[in-house]
């Protein structure tokens, strides 16, 4: 299984290489590609390395591929710092980046060298005792640019999203964010290999199960988010659909209650077969709104003030779609009691002008009409009220 995760990570680092790579041969714009790619090289590298490793498939591989693992993944994180400089256009910063990579690449170099490393068997290294504050400080050097790069990388790249639009880029760049956030753990989980060092004097050289499992998640999340508006679109209608699906059940419960009470707010079998879930959706907010104009005449003048009252309880996020499917609820009853009432200033909540803004009040509406323990007792006050007053119907 730990296997199957490194090369599941290596494989779709592979595929981005391949994408980015075309797109930056075809967009001369893409000024950052190149770095892009760089990146997905030298991670697909380290983890295909790490995945021959675990394989064992050559047998043992000397200490230092150990090393060369390593220094891909911090050459593959100053490729990512490298990029996100590229939309800030900082010559300076970027050069402080780059001297950065440089230098703790050569540290760590350094130190591994100085440790004493041997392989001593397949997944083992060892070392000498006077070796091990070498081969700990090797490993804090990792850590530490790490921890600084994928923190950097997130934090520029994150400034840059907030100045983008609601779109497929955005979701894109809030993805590659998420990606870099979850090497922070991988990174972290470094920490084991000096506790092992500190206490038996050796070294693993393969990846554990919880760092295969974060090493592929961080590559998955991050090749989505680069590649999302490349395949994003063919996303899109699916996930409409099911959210338009969800929506119409959503609003099943209002819109009985009013049609039980108002068949002719609907429109006929025929037309409201046509145009899908995204139409039955929009004809359904259409045919409350009608119907709430329909039931002003039957509003009780004092209902908002009960429905005020057994709502304190809920939520005050919830407190005025709980209230206004509570006059709903009595209007109904009235309505069906042919009794009516002097209309007041009894207007509907304000929301956008919009059908999704619309869509998601109405649904909020619908649930406390359906489960709001408020909006029950409101009905039953209104049935108690209606209980004692004659009827008006002709």
């Amino acid at each position: 299984m730990i296997e199957i995760l490194a090369y599941l990570g290596c494989l779709v680092a592979i595929v981005v290489i391949c994408y980015k790579v075309r797109l930056a041969s075809s967009d001369q714009r893409a000024r950052g590609m190149p770095h892009v790619a760089g990146f997905a090289v030298c991670i697909a590298g380290a983890l295909g390395l790490d995945a021959w490793m675990t394989l064992d498939v050559t047998g043992p591989l000397p200490a230092i591929a150990g090393l060369v693992s390593d220094e891909l993944k911090m050459a593959a994180l100053g490729f990512l710092v490298q990029f996100a400089d590229t939309v800030r256009r900082d010559a300076v910063r970027r050069r402080v980046h780059r001297l950065a990579t440089a230098t703790a690449m050569t540290l760590a170099a350094v130190l591994f060298f100085f440790s004493g490393a041997h392989q001593a068997s397949t997944d083992v290294v060892t070392f000498t005792p006077d070796g091990v504050p070498v081969f700990v400080a090797y490993n804090v050097v990792l850590i530490v640019y790490e921890v600084w790069g994928l923190l950097t990388f997130a934090a520029l790249i994150a400034r840059s999203a907030r100045l983008v639009p609601p779109s497929l880029l955005r979701t894109g760049l809030r993805l590659i964010i998420a990606g870099a956030l979850i090497g922070v753990p991988w990174t972290a989980w470094q920490f084991d290999d000096i506790w092992i060092a500190l206490s038996q004097h050796q070294n693993t050289t393969t990846e554990d199960g919880v760092s295969a499992a974060l090493a592929a998640s961080c590559v998955l999340v991050s090749a989505a988010g680069a590649t999302l508006t490349a395949w994003g679109p063919y996303l899109s209608p699916p996930v409409r659909w099911l959210g338009a699906q969800w929506r119409y059940v959503q609003l099943r419960p209002l819109w009985q209650a009013m049609h039980a009470a108002m068949p002719a707010i609907a429109l006929s079998t025929v037309a409201r077969q046509q145009g899908g879930v995204e139409f039955a959706l929009y004809r359904h907010v259409i045919e409350i709104r009608d119907a709430q104009l329909a039931l002003r005449g039957h509003i009780h003048p004092s209902v908002r003030e009960w429905a005020a009252e057994a709502a304190t309880a809920a939520r005050p996020s919830r407190r005025e779609a709980t209230i206004e499917a509570a006059t709903i609820a009595a209007a109904v009853l009235a309505h069906d009691a042919g009794v009516g009432y002097p209309a007041g200033d009894q207007a509907p909540h304000r929301v956008d002008p919009s059908v999704a803004a619309e869509t998601r009040w109405l649904a909020q509406v619908s649930r406390a009409f359906a489960r709001s323990k408020a909006v029950a007792s409101v009905r039953a006050r209104m049935a108690a009220e209606l209980s004692g007053v004659p009827s008006t119907r002709s």
